[in-house]
């Protein structure tokens, strides 16, 4: 399946500084409710928050979001896919990102 794109109201609060709220009640990602597993996000030298998907009917995956200078990476692993392949994947090409000051 495909991430939708999230909105910039998603956006605001993915990178906001009310970290609180987010652990208690997760956070919405193009219209994709998803729990915060470990939020890293504002730390030096990880800049990475594991998320999961919600869905009452269907199948959930794993989520890892990551940040640059100029960039909000996504990755969302397929079903079954260990959260922590995910969010290798996506420090590696993140990290890569702020290695070429992007």
């Amino acid at each position: 399946p495909r991430f939708p794109l999230p909105q910039p109201a998603e956006v605001n609060v993915l990178v906001g500084s009310d970290r609180g709220s987010l652990l208690v009640n997760g956070l919405t990602l193009g219209g994709q409710k998803c729990s915060v597993i470990r939020d890293s996000l504002l730390v030096d030298g990880e800049f990475t928050m594991d998320l999961r998907t919600k869905s009452p009917d269907g199948p959930t995956f794993n989520v890892t979001v990551a940040t640059t200078h100029k960039t909000i990476v996504l990755v969302m692993g397929k079903e079954g896919i260990h959260g922590g392949c995910v969010n290798k994947k996506c420090y590696e090409m993140a990290n890569h990102l702020r290695r070429s000051q992007y």
